[in-house]
């Protein structure tokens, strides 16, 4: 629904923002560890998820892609909903969660709260093939790519596919277009 919001901060609280965009005021919920390179003022983008319930929408918001992209594969699998998910995120940083995952180390996962023993196993198993995609760590230019190649009409998987293959902090922004732009013509033309 929302990708992402650009605004300022005009209230901040540990797990809550509300964030100005235009006219309207925003709520977003947080990990606990994002209000710490935050402040009120602060002209901020922030990555979202949206969750529908029978009697409210609820936004959460990251301060980085790999966060959001991580939130929601956490929140398809049974028994984890969007609070259990945000522990995960609030309690580990991504490497400290692919190790976790890669030793299956069932005791710290467990020690995030709102999961026991069977709900880390189901985590593990679910995220054993799925975390590998979030492996390094995404940076502003790399959605902004992102953005611009789904903005110019390509599938959002097969931009994102070309992308993690192309993408290096190394290139420039216009190289790293332009090699993406080679790879999804010709696979749009076949």
């Amino acid at each position: 629904m929302f990708e992402f919001l650009i605004g300022k901060i005009v209230s901040l609280k540990p797990d809550k923002l509300i964030i100005q965009v235009g006219s309207i005021g925003f709520g977003v919920k947080i990990p606990l560890k994002v209000s710490q390179f935050i402040k009120e003022g602060q002209e901020i983008q922030i990555y979202t998820s949206v969750a529908l319930k029978e009697e409210s929408i609820e936004i959460y918001g990251f301060l980085e892609p790999y966060e959001k992209e991580l939130f929601d594969q956490l929140i398809k699998i049974s028994g984890i909903g969007p609070i259990t998910a945000m522990n995960i995120i609030s309690t580990y940083d991504l490497t400290t969660l692919q190790n976790i995952i890669e030793k299956e180390d069932l005791k710290l996962l467990s020690r995030v709260p709102g999961i026991g023993k069977k709900t880390a196993q189901r985590i593990l198993l679910e995220l054993k093939g799925v975390l590998p995609s979030l492996k390094y760590e995404y940076d502003r230019i790399y959605d902004d790519i992102l953005i611009a190649l789904v903005n110019l009409g390509y599938k959002k998987t097969d931009a994102k596919e070309v992308l993690d293959k192309v993408y290096s902090k190394d290139k420039n922004e216009a190289s790293i277009i332009k090699e993406c732009l080679n790879i999804l013509v010709g696979r749009y033309a076949e």
